[in-house]
């Protein structure tokens, strides 16, 4: 059998002159000897246990086979795998509060309702509880393929055979970026959106699996993602995030503040708490994301009651669903599950009337595909500084 090394793998210095190999979204981790980097390295494509006997000798055979028992070398069908993350939404919880979303719902029962005709195919890429799928056979689709692999397929095929759907609806288990359906379909309807839309990872998987199964002029829903930002002034916000961990009862937690200043905050961004409206990051076609990088001026920002300092930034999305189905996100819009991402920002600028601008930079996490790494380099008069963040 010929293994891989998961193309997330990261490697970090451990102790007595060993290092720590982890597949964070396999859930993988082994304190191995310097030597195993030889054999990861040479398992940058699919090798064997005898090609790595051949060209590492038995001490490199013998890390090969403890390396893929600890699943760190991976059949290659599998090494695009994300078993940790797919965990997560076979939790009934995570799906509560996205059914709880009618904002989100009605959107897409509408979006839906416009595209589908009669005879048309239909593939709901990430199904989870299998309701886009039931909506699109009730839009009138001749037939819907429902992908998924957490463990909640079972209960979504009762879905579907409780509200008679089951002539109509075929449940598939399966990584988008691999899975076939039965025929090319004419219409891909997701919603695989997390933290600034792009955090769970959906755009490859949704690119793979469209150039797999789509039919020739076929489309996707949705067609194109939004991304905004704004700067934050609100002293709140930034005390919510980090204040915990000043301080505990005369326990110094400061080292715990520093990681936690670079880890976005999943909340609703009241828009008062706003220095600024917000401004178009990018409109990033959909499923064909690039990773944007943007330059945002957001003209003279001045101090307010309560708000005499840049204390972050927030961001949102907009799906557009259709040319005239739009689900906005953002702090002035309908609330939706996803609310919006907050980026703390200790120790900035007072605030006096002075230009800001912005370099956004966003990009895949090296060690974790299902999240973001954002740069934020910002300038408030004579001040430049840099941050980043990681999202999820």
């Amino acid at each position: 059998m010929r293994r891989v090394r998961p193309p997330d793998l990261s490697v970090s210095f451990g102790g007595e002159g060993r290092l720590v190999v982890r597949a964070t979204s396999r859930g993988r981790a082994a304190r191995v000897p310097v030597f195993a980097v030889a054999v990861l390295a040479a398992c940058d494509e699919p090798r064997s246990e005898e090609d790595i006997a051949a060209e590492l000798g038995e001490a490199g055979r013998q890390l090969y086979l403890g390396l893929a028992r600890a699943g760190l070398l991976v059949d290659p069908a599998e090494a695009a795998d994300t078993p940790v993350f797919f965990e997560n939404f076979g939790a009934v919880d995570v799906h509560r509060r996205m059914l709880a979303d009618h904002v989100r719902l009605d959107a897409y029962e509408a979006a839906l309702r416009e595209v589908v005709a009669p005879g048309s195919v239909v593939a709901d890429a990430g199904t989870g509880s299998g309701v886009l799928a039931c909506l699109a056979a009730r839009a009138g689709a001749a037939r819907v393929y429902g992908i998924d692999r957490s463990d909640l397929l079972e209960l979504a095929e009762a879905v579907v055979r409780r509200s008679g759907l089951g002539e109509v609806v075929s449940l598939v288990r399966g990584e988008l970026a691999t899975v076939e359906t039965a025929e090319k379909v004419d219409i891909i309807v997701t919603e695989t959106f997390g933290a600034l839309a792009l955090a769970e990872g959906s755009p490859a998987d949704v690119s793979a699996f469209a150039a797999r199964n789509l039919a020739p002029g076929g489309r996707v829903l949705p067609q194109a993602v939004q991304l905004w930002l704004a700067p934050v002034s609100d002293p709140a916000l930034l005390d919510e995030a980090l204040g915990p961990f000043a301080s505990a009862r005369g326990v110094d937690l400061s080292p715990l503040a520093a990681l936690a200043a670079g880890r976005s905050v999943s909340r609703v961004v009241p828009p008062e708490a706003l220095a600024h409206p917000g401004l178009l990051v990018a409109r990033l076609d959909y499923p064909a994301c690039p990773w944007p990088r943007a330059r945002l001026d957001f003209g003279a920002i001045a101090a307010g009651p309560g708000r005499e300092r840049l204390t972050g930034f927030a961001g949102w999305f907009a799906l557009e669903l259709t040319d005239t189905v739009l689900l906005p996100t953002g702090p002035s819009d309908p609330p939706t599950h996803w609310r919006q991402v907050y980026l703390p920002l200790p120790g900035g600028p007072a605030l006096d009337g002075t230009a800001l601008t912005v370099e956004l930079e966003l990009a895949p996490a090296p060690d974790d595909r299902r999240s973001v790494d954002a740069s934020v380099v910002w300038r408030y008069g004579e001040r430049t500084a840099r941050a980043s963040y990681r999202v999820r």
